[in-house]
This record gives C-alpha cells, structure tokens and sequence, in this order.
C-alpha cells in the first residue's frame, strides 16, 4: 500500500519550470526538485520558457535566472507571465539584479545568486504552499 501512497503522491507532483542558461546550475537545481518529489520542465532561456508556457504544458512555479542569451531575459519573462499567467507563481534569481527590481516587476519570491541549492528548494515548496 506504500507503494500506490507513494505512486499517488507522484502523479499529483507540482511542475516546476526551471529556466537557467548555465547547464550546471539548471542541471544541479533540477536535480535536487525532482529528488524533492517535483517534475521538472526546463529551459535554457526566457525565449524557450515561453514556448513551453504557450504550448498549453502546465507549470505550477517558475524558477527563473534574469540574466540569459536570446531576446528574452527573466525580466521579460516575468512581464510575459504577469501579462498573460497573472497567478503563476514566479521566483527569480539573480547574482546581478536588486531584489527590490525583481519585486518591482511582479516577482513573488527572490534568490540572490549563488544560493544554497536547499534553500531554493525550500523557496519553491513555500511558494507553492502559499496557492
């Protein structure tokens, strides 16, 4: 019976969409949500973040970088989710940008980089406890 608790537990797992251009970050973060119990969607940049957010893929937190390559940084991001998710959870990490900016943007939640992988983690069990 552990097992079908456990089966059950996994098929209402929270989609986590993790967007981060440095592979070992996004790799090392990733990791440690699905070990967390989570799923985990991923994307290299804003631009690819939006596409897997139009396609109709459920996300129930996004996890993103600010500073990325392509026409989308997490900024932007975060004002395409606002704009068309407006209840999407956002949580944006940053090693260069202000909290305060990240707020100012519709932010719920921010990570200043580098950041314990546990505490992020934490951050997005928190997040999405608080929907």
């Amino acid at each position: 019976m552990a097992s079908d608790g456990a089966e059950l537990a996994a098929s209402h797992a929270a989609y986590i969409l993790v967007v981060e251009d440095e592979l070992f970050v996004r790799l090392l973060i990733s990791d440690a949500l699905r070990e967390a119990g989570y799923r985990v969607l991923e994307a290299f940049n804003g631009d690819e973040a939006i596409d897997i957010l139009t396609s109709g893929a459920h996300v129930d937190v996004i996890l993103s970088d600010v500073r990325m390559p392509g026409s989308v940084d997490g900024l932007g991001l975060l004002a395409f989710v606002r704009k068309n998710f407006p209840d999407l959870p956002v949580v944006i990490s940053s090693g260069h940008l202000a909290s305060t900016l990240a707020f100012e943007y519709g932010a719920n939640e921010f990570l200043p980089k580098p950041y314990a992988v546990a505490h992020a983690v934490a951050v997005i069990k928190a997040q999405l406890e608080s929907f």
